[in-house]
């Protein structure tokens, strides 16, 4: 079955599916006996047609309803949460990698299933912030020349609010739930806080070398990972839901 029409079932309202069930079972008794069966008064017949017409109404109500508001509404949901998966995911596996680039700079094969916050803070530890990062710059004589992990996480912050910006114009027709996912990261200060705090430690002639990201970062690493989780999840919910892989 084409994947569209296995969202379309299975997003259907399960209460108005038992109410439609309910109408077709007792219209169908209705026509097929209890229409026979004489009524020892006019009131029962009359309920019997009344019942009767309201149970086609409801069935007629909900073939409009399928056909005139949830088609549609599925066939654009699905289209919306396409068009955002790209760039939503690349705001998380942009913070994913953070992590493990710096664990492939200290030679460990780490992979995004693997990561958790003990790993995390051990990663960070071992990273010094003025220390070659895995992200090359060229310089003013056109040479390559390595980034450090303070310009690396700078990059890195360009990169996935660009793609954040991207989810933007979507967020009117997402749920409420991905919005708020993506405005979470979004509002989390990252980089900008860990370099200003990194100059407080030179002026106080701190050794470059000695300063890691173990020297109270560690929280904004680990607030910044857990809500790109938060997306994560959601984003594959969305895609189990909607039949997008």
């Amino acid at each position: 079955m084409n994947n569209f029409w296995i969202v379309f079932f299975k997003t259907l309202n399960r209460t108005l599916n038992m109410l439609t069930l309910v109408s077709v079972i007792f219209v169908f008794c209705l026509d097929m006996w209890l229409f026979d069966i004489p009524a020892p008064c006019q009131f029962f017949v009359a309920c019997g047609k009344f019942f009767y017409g309201v149970g086609l109404s409801f069935i007629a109500a909900y073939i409009f309803y399928l056909i005139t508001v949830h088609y549609p509404e599925v066939k654009k949901a699905r289209t919306v949460y396409k068009v955002s998966d790209f760039p939503a995911m690349a705001v998380v596996t942009n913070i994913e990698r953070i992590f493990i680039d710096m664990a492939e700079k200290q030679g460990m094969d780490i992979k995004r299933e693997n990561l958790n916050e003990e790993l995390i803070k051990n990663i960070l530890s071992s990273t010094r912030c003025y220390g070659d990062s895995t992200l090359n710059d060229i310089d003013s004589q056109g040479k390559t020349k390595a980034k450090n992990w303070l310009e690396y996480i700078e990059s890195v912050e360009k990169t996935y609010r660009s793609f954040i910006n991207s989810v933007k114009p979507l967020c009117s027709q997402l749920d409420s739930e991905y919005v708020a996912a993506i405005s979470d990261i979004e509002q989390c200060a990252f980089s900008r806080p860990i370099v200003k705090a990194i100059s407080c430690f030179l002026i106080l002639q701190q050794d470059i070398d000695s300063i890691t990201f173990k020297s109270g970062f560690e929280d904004l690493f680990l607030e910044l990972y857990k809500k790109s989780q938060a997306l994560r999840k959601i984003i594959e919910e969305r895609r189990l839901r909607y039949k997008l892989t």
